[in-house]
């Protein structure tokens, strides 16, 4: 009962939502057909969360042009390159997606802008000014002409019909955040325009206003529209982040935020998916583990004041306390997990069953998901090997047990006994250490990688429900005993060596 809220319905315009836990957009790379649409892997990523018990599901990335921001073929989704076929993929997977009572929106870019990465983007950046590239300072992106405003509004619009034909709940406009383009328009540090599109505040965000519009008259009222909005920007200089209390903001100042989430507001969008930050300060949009639980709150709970539209937000939600906390005081209406659900799809549905002890948790390291997306890779987890691979990596009961030997009690010898054992086969573990753990345990000691030791104790609770999992402490095996005990398979998770870089001093001291 201690979550109850989180498990209450709410509006999103004229949609309700059947509870207040949803999926963050995160970005599919290497999950995308040639022709830019959902692949079957995406789909079976997007559904697993689903049957989990998300209430919503807002999806990554969506392009939906590619003439004024050229992007290469096949990286991310693109509701442009093939709008039949986009429907028609897109269609089926919504439809399995609504079968567990989940509402999913299709997240709509107007592009990248100064942020436009070459490995991804192939044309010359664009931006609203001839303002440096963040990635290339030394070159200056291309000023947008007014003909091209226009079409890049048309295109979302456009995108947000073919969004609603395919059976999209909703769209999310990204983003006035983290300093993509429709962020660019909206600063007046990367707005240097004297026509409409620039100018105060207002003016700036002129352009959002027109995709509302836009979106209205292709979709109706009824259609419900959310806007990623990044409240504050911690943006201390061109190419700087990190603000101390006391340096001026150069970006979007609290202050400002609140009176942009206003005309937002009134502009007609139905809630904003609102978070902090900018590529400068890029530890804010993508908070690393050392950043605490609920890092966006002390902000958006600002928003949350002056505006009467649901707030979404995520920022490392998955601890449960703070997601039920933050949803119960009223400073947000739904908490967002994003690495929280690939670390484990079934975070809602178990919160849900009082089983809270058993999610899975996220280390907040980014080495599976952010990690990988600078080489444009299919996002993963470092905990969850099954991420993004639910098809080829189900688990299933085997009709033939097998006696399986694994040599070593770290995080990959136990996770190979935990799989091992969901399968249904005989395991026996063998650390030589008097405890489980291996390099988790030193791993856990600063006081920024509490969430490192977080993962130990799951695991020791995972293996115990296992009756057909046994662990054998202290016990380093031989050779002949392997030999006697003759398994069907050998599994030798002995761990990595520590690797020390080549800092003088370092060397070991001659004993």
């Amino acid at each position: 009962m201690k979550n109850e809220k989180l498990f209450t319905p709410f509006q999103i315009g004229k949609l309700q939502v059947k509870n207040r836990i949803g999926m963050a957009p995160m970005c599919i790379f290497g999950m995308v057909t040639p022709d830019g649409c959902f692949s079957q892997r995406a789909a079976d990523y997007y559904l697993e969360r689903a049957r989990g018990g998300a209430g919503l599901i807002i999806t990554g990335y969506t392009e939906t042009e590619n003439q004024v921001e050229v992007s290469l073929p096949g990286v991310t989704t693109n509701v442009g390159t093939n709008p039949p076929r986009f429907v028609a993929s897109a269609g089926e997977m919504v439809e399995d997606i609504h079968t567990y009572g989940c509402k999913i929106f299709l997240q709509l870019s107007a592009g990248l802008g100064r942020a436009g990465y070459s490995p991804w983007i192939s044309s010359h950046p664009i931006a609203p000014s001839a303002i440096p590239n963040y990635w290339d300072p030394d070159l200056r992106c291309r000023a947008l002409e007014l003909e091209e405003i226009t079409f890049l509004v048309e295109r979302l619009g456009e995108g947000a019909f073919q969004a609603q034909k395919a059976g999209f709940d909703g769209v999310e406009i990204h983003a006035i955040h983290e300093g993509h383009l429709l962020d660019q328009f909206a600063l007046a540090l990367f707005n240097e325009r004297s026509d409409r599109y620039g100018g105060d505040l207002e003016a700036r965000l002129t352009i959002a206003k027109e995709i509302r519009e836009e979106i209205r008259r292709r979709c109706g009222n009824d259609f419900p529209v959310l806007v990623r909005f990044g409240v504050k920007s911690f943006l201390k200089n061109w190419g700087g982040g990190a603000l101390a209390p006391d340096e001026e903001e150069r970006g979007r100042s609290l202050e400002e935020g609140l009176q942009a989430g206003k005309l937002l507001e009134e502009m007609g969008y139905d809630g904003f998916d609102a978070d902090c930050g900018s590529h400068e300060a890029l530890y804010w949009p993508h908070p690393p583990g050392y950043m605490p639980h609920g890092c966006y709150l002390p902000y958006v709970s600002e928003l949350k004041k002056v505006v009467t539209v649901p707030i979404l937000t995520a920022g490392r939600m998955d601890e449960p306390a703070v997601a039920r906390k933050a949803v119960e005081n009223g400073e947000i209406d739904m908490a967002l997990l994003g690495r929280g659900f690939l670390a484990d799809p079934q975070w809602s549905n178990k919160l849900r069953l009082g089983q809270e002890e058993d999610i899975r948790p996220c280390l907040g390291c980014h080495r599976g998901c952010l990690g990988r997306s600078d080489l444009c890779k299919p996002l993963a987890c470092a905990v969850n090997p099954h991420c993004a691979k639910e098809r080829r990596t189900a688990i299933k009961k085997t009709a033939s047990p097998r006696r399986v030997m694994i040599i070593g009690g770290g995080p990959a010898g136990m996770e190979a006994a935990r799989t091992a054992g969901l399968a249904g086969h005989r395991v026996q573990l063998y650390e030589k250490a008097d405890r489980l753990g291996g390099h988790l345990i030193a791993a856990g000691i600063p006081a920024f990688k509490k969430d490192e030791k977080k993962l130990l104790p799951w695991y020791e609770r995972q293996l115990a429900k296992l009756p057909q999992v046994e662990i054998h402490l202290s016990h380093a095996l031989t050779g002949a005993e392997i030999q006697e005990m003759n398994p069907d398979y050998l599994i030798i998770a002995t761990g990595s060596k520590p690797l020390l870089p080549p800092i003088p001093g370092l060397d070991p001291i001659p004993r």
